[in-house]
């Protein structure tokens, strides 16, 4: 077997890409489907980096774009040039070519959130590019599709932008969902809730995230304090590099960043303490903090928009369009807290899913894809689902 997984990074470590890459190889390795990680050491670039945009600069072009460059696409790819001659599964658009791949005589399978297409449309990566760049990425982007393999996405709403926006082959498009990033003890078991959320204790809305503004953190604690108003005591519970001016507000408490490496039961406990797990981002690609919140048995809650529509299910979280205001999200998450049987209800479905929201299936997809069989992914929401809003 000669395997590889590539990233821009090096993906035996788990700070790469959020550490996504390094969680897909260990369980790629356990089942024996890929051994090795592209090490792609950045600190190395740096002065390629500076000199390139310096001469950019001269020329009268914007900073910005070097890792879409053919300089550094060229350097990258040299670093893990033995990989390239065997089957690569990248989790980038760009990286590797995949007509360098090919010409090293080895086979390219994309596995990716998003396409540059779409991060490229008004979601702000498209404003720290050049346009040239930016041209260049999406060139790249659709030449690589036209030549891999297979791309497969961790979501409907992507794949259907690599067919439509990049011209991609619909034979070569699949879905996969990702794992949770994040590793429960061998001794996990779901805490069992002490009290009645809103009732005899007040009830938890949890968030993640570092983008705490993009991912709705105000407007929960707007949620919050409504719940309040209307006789429901709540308090948000929030993770991440989040300002102490979010902290001050009442009842938000901040739990800071959790090193996931340093403390694997930590972060675990924080989202098992949670009633409700909250993401409210109308750009999101997928939304890994509502998977783990669902990995560790607790409700979902967040806008059914782009990513997370796929995976805020009905029958474990409420699901709700970005056009919904802050009374509208409080009265359905009232009536929740108010019907003791159905929060029961949630939390049992959140439990149930948990047991596929692993990389081990995640892997075992891929696997079946590479041996020409029929793909049944794990869906945690129905074409129908994805309509429903609360």
């Amino acid at each position: 077997m000669n395997r590889s997984v590539l990233a821009i990074g090096d993906v035996e470590s788990p700070s790469c890409h959020g550490g996504i890459p390094h969680a897909f190889l260990n369980a790629a390795r356990h089942g024996e489907f890929a051994q090795r990680g592209g090490r792609i050491r950045l600190n190395e670039f740096k002065a390629r980096r500076i000199s390139w945009t310096v001469n950019r600069m001269i020329r009268g072009h914007r900073m910005g774009g070097y890792q879409y460059s053919s300089a550094f696409l060229q350097h990258a790819e040299n670093a893990v040039k033995e990989l390239i001659k065997g089957d690569v599964i990248s989790f980038s658009q760009h990286f590797p070519r995949a007509q360098t791949v090919r010409d090293a005589g080895g086979s390219i399978t994309y596995y990716l959130d998003a396409t540059a297409a779409q991060l490229t449309s008004g979601r702000g990566l498209d404003v720290r590019l050049p346009n040239d760049i930016r041209q260049t990425l999406l060139d790249i982007e659709r030449q690589n599709y036209s030549l891999a393999d297979r791309i497969v996405f961790r979501s409907r709403w992507a794949a259907d932008s690599a067919i439509k926006d990049c011209g991609a082959s619909p034979t070569k498009v699949h879905v996969v969902l990702p794992g949770a990033n994040l590793d429960l003890p061998e001794d996990w078991s779901f805490l069992a809730p002490t009290g009645r959320p809103g009732f005899d204790r007040p009830a938890v809305l949890g968030f993640v995230g570092k983008d705490w503004k993009r991912k709705g953190l105000p407007l929960i604690c707007d949620v919050r304090d409504e719940l309040e108003r209307r006789g429901l005591p709540a308090i948000v519970r929030a993770a991440g590099t989040i300002p102490d001016s979010i902290g001050q507000r009442s009842g938000v408490d901040l739990s800071g960043y959790i090193d996931k490496k340093s403390d694997p039961t930590a972060y675990p406990r924080f989202l098992s303490e949670c009633d409700l797990g909250c993401l409210f981002s109308s750009r999101e690609a997928l939304g890994f903090s509502i998977i783990e919140f669902l990995r560790a048995g607790v409700p979902v809650i967040g806008f059914a928009a782009e990513g997370p529509a796929e995976t805020i299910p009905s029958d474990a979280g409420l699901r709700f369009s970005p056009e919904n205001d802050v009374l509208t999200i409080a009265d359905a998450v009232e009536s929740l807290l108010r019907d003791e049987s159905r929060m029961c209800d949630f939390r049992r479905a959140a439990q149930e899913h948990s047991f596929s929201l692993t990389w081990d299936r995640c892997i075992a997809e891929f696997k079946r894809l590479w041996a020409g069989k029929e793909l049944v992914p794990f869906r945690l929401v129905s074409s129908k689902t994805a309509e429903r809003i609360a």
